[in-house]
């Protein structure tokens, strides 16, 4: 009796061989539901989760491990068998180490969030990277769907900025990869009458009404203001930014409110550079008419 195929969410790709499909197989659907724990927003456990993952890949691997090993011996092992690995320090190792049997024996509270977030962005998730590359030849970065990769980079790239600001919680640093999934799982999560709502409501032309108040209100509100394409739904001049004031008599574009009239993604402007981060290719493109429009 053959065994069904595994599915993916959030793959596009998977190992070429059969061997490593099969050993990779519980430690991807492990890495699916970490990311599915970052959408909740229970960033703990998602760390706990990742640590699962590794060791899981590290454990179909040809690193020589025993059954009994403790995580600690796990990765030694696995730093012994690759230079990729070996490059991680251990004091970040042994950090996310100490992070996840903590979660994992005396549970976690709101006051781990920024902590774990910090642990999975520089440590968890591109050591995992690490192992599926030099352990398995698989690019996990390669694999995932693109717009969950670039919202990790814009993660990581908000995260490494904000770390230097004292006193600051910096999950906020994954909200829009949290909203991303959200919203791509939004249909699995919906009832059928909800979905036929939604459609007929596009039928009729009552969605774009709305929309288009609602638009229109939230470009009063967030004056001065400027339309964008949202990165993560798609949808065109949706995404209604706030421009920062000083930046911009300095002739300088930096959104630092966002709010998108179709997915509901949220930036505040306590969110520090995330706003600025998700929408710096589209800032990039339309600078020049920005200034203008603006006079400058």
């Amino acid at each position: 009796m053959t065994m069904p195929e595994p599915t993916f969410a959030f793959f596009r790709a998977l190992p070429r061989t059969a061997e490593s499909r099969v050993a990779l197989a519980s430690s991807m659907q492990t890495l699916e539901s970490a990311l599915l724990l970052i959408a909740l927003r229970r960033y703990p456990h998602a760390l706990s989760t990742c640590a699962a993952a590794i060791e899981s890949a590290i454990k179909s691997s040809v690193v020589r491990t025993e059954r009994s090993d403790t995580f600690e011996k796990i990765l030694d092992a696995a730093r012994k068998e690759s230079k990729g690995l070996s490059a991680f320090s251990a004091d970040s190792l042994d950090a996310f180490r100490r992070a996840r049997n903590r979660i994992i024996h005396k549970g976690f509270s709101p006051r781990d969030d920024s902590e774990s977030v910090g642990l999975l962005l520089e440590v968890g998730l591109p050591f995992l990277h690490q192992c599926y590359l030099d352990l398995f030849s698989f690019d996990l970065w390669n694999a995932l769907l693109p717009d969950h990769v670039q919202q990790l980079r814009i993660a990581t790239e908000v995260y490494l900025r904000a770390k230097g600001v004292a006193d600051l919680e910096r999950s906020y640093c994954v909200d829009g990869l949290g909203h991303l999934i959200r919203w791509t799982l939004k249909y699995n999560f919906s009832t059928s009458w909800e979905i036929q709502a939604l459609v007929e409501a596009e039928k009729v032309g009552k969605d774009f009404d709305v929309n288009y108040e609602r638009r229109q209100q939230l470009e009063h509100i967030l004056s001065p203001s400027w339309f964008f394409e949202c990165p993560l739904c798609r949808e065109l001049e949706a995404l209604v930014c706030h421009l920062d004031e000083d930046a911009l008599s300095s002739r300088d574009v930096i959104p630092d409110r966002l709010i998108c009239n179709n997915c509901g993604l949220v930036v505040e402007k306590a969110d520090l550079y995330l706003g600025e981060a998700i929408l710096k290719e589209h800032v990039q493109r339309e600078k020049q008419a920005i200034l203008k429009e603006y006079g400058l």
